[in-house]
């Protein structure tokens, strides 16, 4: 009976035992896994970016995290590069709004600037910012840090540089106004091309501190960039320019004036004139052909001697050249210019014409270019005359393009002009103009040459006159 007894219950002992020791296994298991957890933990400023030290209304919280042997150095980079891509962000809502404010595209140099100094303003080293915490889980090996970056600190460094920047800006745009007074109105000029260049780093900087700050930068010195262009405009339209000697003068087509031509010049200054000292002062024949260059003495007057050509709009023109102004104040510059006037009597010069080249339909081509420049010269051209004007053409190796349409040639033809004396054989001037030409053959690329050749005026009529 004991024994019945004994195997009826031993098989449930045996389970009991047996789900006693499962049992263990899974506790013993949960435990692990229970003070893994415990052990695995994450800072909560890295999932939440708040710190009770730094509160986000006076710091900005980046934060990174990194593995291995150099877990630490790469969660303070990333952290570090966390502030910087959120000022970033920040920086280019405020590059739109300071867009707007002061019209910057309204300039399109100085909005390139803008544009060019505003992406890098923040570098990957932001100067302020600084790791505040780190933590490294011993169970993971994971490493994390914060990187804290005092705005109002930050936001009152960027402020002085700004007041100092746009302080030497207004400074210099006075310094302008004075120059301009003292009739020096080439250094007037320069000084607002240097005021561009300051203040182009002080808007990407500008914004640099509104994203910052959360409020945009003010100062007394501050100013719009549109109205640097109001002070040159303004400069240019109290420019006076006068016609002192040289006009209404007569005589034949390619012999020199009889007295230069010279102008002075003058900005005013309320009802009294003050004479400008260094400027520049181009004669210009027809459309754009520059004679010659003249530079105002301390009296302002500037003076070329030049020769007869024959009468196109007008005369001849005397203009303040200014070549760093852009196109936009070319009619500011053409409002003071003066134009000399005269008689143009036909010349007796005559020339006659020599063309040589391998190619009828390019010497055809070239006969009728240099006739057509010797008549707008003012001159004529006659076979029995003893100055020879003899054309030849050069050319070199043609560049081979492949292409959709095949093979095709590009080449340089070269035109020399020289003028010589028939009886003696003596050579008197030359000049050489060159064009290019792209044929399906090298000679279809140069008889392209030669029908795009464009003959310089200037230098053509130096030619004639030697």
């Amino acid at each position: 009976m004991r024994n019945f007894f004994i195997r009826r219950v031993h098989p449930f002992m045996e389970n009991i035992i047996l789900n006693c020791r499962t049992a263990k296994k899974f506790i013993f298991l949960f435990t692990i896994i229970g003070a893994t957890a415990s052990f695995a933990q994450t800072p909560s400023w890295y999932t939440t970016q708040n710190h009770p030290s730094f509160p986000k209304s006076t710091y900005l919280i980046g934060v990174g995290s990194g593995s291995g042997v150099t877990g630490l150095d790469a969660a303070k980079k990333t952290a570090l590069a966390d502030l910087v891509s959120q000022l970033r962000v920040q920086i280019q809502s405020e590059m739109n709004s300071v867009t707007k404010s002061y019209k910057m595209n309204d300039d399109e140099d100085l909005y390139s600037d803008f544009k060019k100094q505003t992406r890098t303003v923040v570098s990957d080293e932001l100067t302020g910012a600084e790791i505040a915490e780190t933590y490294v889980d011993p169970s993971s090996a994971i490493a994390y840090a914060m990187a804290v970056l005092n705005k109002i600190t930050y936001s009152q460094s960027i402020a002085a540089e700004l007041e100092s920047g746009w302080k030497q800006a207004a400074d210099l745009r006075e310094q302008a106004k004075e120059y301009f007074g003292k009739g020096r109105l080439v250094e007037a000029i320069q000084s607002i091309h240097q005021i561009r260049q300051v203040i182009a780093p002080l808007f990407a900087k500008q914004v640099l501190h509104n994203a910052v700050a959360g409020k945009p930068f003010a100062s007394q010195y501050i100013f719009n960039p549109n109205a640097l262009q109001s002070d040159i405009r303004s400069f240019l339209s109290n420019v006076v320019i006068e016609k002192k000697m040289g006009d209404n003068q007569k005589g034949k087509i390619g012999e020199p004036f009889g007295m230069p031509l010279m102008v002075s010049v003058f900005v005013k200054q309320g009802e009294s004139k003050v004479p400008c000292n260094g400027v520049p002062v181009e004669f210009v024949y027809g459309e754009k052909t520059i004679l010659g260059t003249g530079v105002t003495d301390e009296q302002g007057n500037a003076a070329l001697l030049t020769t007869i050509k024959p009468v196109v709009n007008g005369g001849i023109q005397a203009r303040i050249s200014l070549p760093d102004l852009g196109r936009e104040f070319q009619k500011n510059i053409a409002a003071s210019a003066v134009t000399f006037k005269y008689t143009a009597a036909a010349s007796d010069k005559k020339f006659s014409l020599q063309v040589q080249s391998s190619s009828k339909k390019i010497s055809d081509n070239l006969s009728k270019k240099i006739t057509q420049a010797v008549t707008k010269a003012g001159y004529t051209i006659s076979p029995s005359s003893d100055l020879v004007l003899k054309v030849e053409t050069q050319s070199g190796s043609p560049i081979k393009v492949e292409g959709m349409a095949g093979t095709l040639y590009s080449c340089q033809l070269d035109v020399i002009v020289t003028l010589s004396e028939k009886k003696s054989a003596m050579i008197k001037s030359s000049a050489k103009f060159s064009a290019k030409g792209v044929g399906k053959t090298e000679a279809e690329g140069l008889e392209k040459a030669a029908e795009s050749l464009t003959i310089d005026d200037r230098i053509f009529s130096e030619l004639l006159e030697k």
